[in-house]
């Protein structure tokens, strides 16, 4: 009885999410969500101005330009900001990712003007201070640093530089140690200049409000505090995805250690892809589901190679990337290799109606579960801004789920896998001839 009384309040939740769509005077969108379960409010600033907008030779611009907007304005310090949303039990945040940047925030129900004329400050009136930006740095090279020590970590950043060659998704947003360390003020102020306001058009700049209040007046105190910000125009980047190789790419990253961690993928589907959907549920199959998948079960379960096998996708607004990776020990590294090549290779013609049906049960009761908080729920609110999936999202995605065919599921693995033509990165004490591939184009 209880299990029901469970799925009957998650259905409810479902058909209950209304999404308000409002534009300020400045063309600023807003995205707003009534929810008074709690007495609390999120507020999520999104601004398209991530590091695939950094400038070549300023990689990680981006991101410390975020990271600066709390680190004094003209009315506050960094830790007068701290202090006064800390004092009302709340959180302000920057973010940065490939595609955007800005401020998240959440705070009680009555300190919601607080909060907004707190964002307000940050982004109207950053101070960009040498010293303050002197300390950033160092510690985000730190961070790099450390994220480059660690196997899993370079290996996954090294394929992407591979994957994406001479587009800006090549790099993580926080940037590479010698691109950090040229970075200005100066730059830091253009930046700022550059990409923070409200932009209308493809990739467009929004707020997202989710939580207890009441509509009319959430969109009268954010016309006051921010109807008058400039908007941004002028030609944003717009990239096409890499292409897949002629032949299959590797580079071995060689460390002293005893595994061998193995990253093998393709460009990938992006985050407006019509067939996403289609996609996923074939790698739910096939990596994503964990120990059941394809993957895991030929690799750890019966052969007894890995601890961790597995497949996703990273996805960005003008591309992606689809990702097989494998730990194991360095002396089964080939047999590994060639197992991530079979599995892929046997699911673009292998796959069953069981499996599938399995796949959809997985996604359409697994989705009430993703926006059960406030902040979950302003994330998807961004993401059906984003990928435009247009509001009524959540009344349509059981029967966009339950609707995907055999085939479309079957044509997404033609699209998107090729175990002929790949690119491979191999982190460990391995040489080139350790795997037996052949053909394989083995970068210095």
């Amino acid at each position: 009885m209880k299990k029901l009384l469970i799925l009957f309040a998650l259905v409810l939740l479902v058909q209950a999410v209304e999404i308000q769509k409002d534009t300020l005077p400045n063309g600023l969108l807003v995205l707003s969500i009534e929810a008074h379960k709690l007495p609390e409010v999120m507020v999520r600033f999104m601004i398209p101005a991530g590091s695939s907008y950094d400038p070549a030779g300023r990689e990680g611009l981006a991101n410390l330009t975020s990271q600066m907007l709390i680190r004094g304005t003209k009315n506050y310090s960094g830790d007068a900001l701290a202090e006064a949303i800390e004092s009302v039990g709340g959180d302000l945040s920057p973010f940065c990712d490939e595609d955007n940047a800005g401020l998240s925030g959440r705070v009680l129900t009555p300190d919601l003007p607080l909060l907004i004329k707190m964002m307000k400050d940050c982004f109207y009136y950053p101070v960009f201070d040498s010293l303050k930006l002197a300390r950033l740095k160092r510690e985000v090279i730190s961070n790099i640093k450390a994220a480059e020590d660690d196997p899993e970590q370079a290996g996954s950043m090294v394929f992407r530089q591979i994957a994406f060659g001479a587009m800006p998704y090549a790099h993580d947003p926080a940037g590479y140690d010698s691109t950090v360390t040229a970075i200005t003020v100066q730059d830091v102020r253009d930046y700022y200049q550059y990409a923070y306001g409200p932009k209308s058009g493809q990739e467009q700049s929004f707020v997202v409000c989710v939580g207890d209040f009441i509509h009319d007046s959430l969109i009268a105190l954010l016309a006051r505090e921010f109807g008058d910000w400039p908007g941004k125009t002028g030609d944003f980047p717009h990239y096409i995805s890499t292409p897949l190789p002629e032949k299959p790419v590797g580079r071995i990253i060689k460390r002293d250690i005893s595994q061998a961690y193995i990253f093998l993928g393709f460009p990938g589907p992006g985050l407006r892809a019509p067939d996403w959907n289609a996609a996923r549920l074939m790698n739910y199959i096939l990596g994503g589901s964990g120990l059941t998948s394809r993957i895991s079960n030929s690799i750890r379960e019966e052969q007894g190679l890995a601890y961790d096998a597995s497949s996703y996708f990273y996805r960005f607004a003008n591309g992606g990337l689809f990702i097989a990776g494998v730990q194991t020990k360095k002396e089964m590294a080939n047999q590994a290799v060639q197992s991530l090549i079979n599995e892929i290779g046997r699911i673009k013609d292998d796959l069953t109606p069981d499996e599938i049906a399995w796949a959809k049960k997985y996604y359409i009761g697994h989705f009430p579960l993703t926006y059960d908080t406030y902040n979950e729920l302003a994330a998807v609110a961004a993401q059906i801004q984003i990928e435009k999936l247009g509001f009524d999202y959540f009344d349509r995605y059981e029967n966009k789920i339950n609707g995907l065919s055999l085939d479309q599921i079957r044509a997404a693995a033609q699209k998107y896998l090729h175990p002929g033509a790949f690119y491979m990165v191999i982190v460990g004490d391995i040489k080139p001839e350790d795997i037996k591939i052949d053909g394989v184009r083995w970068l210095d």
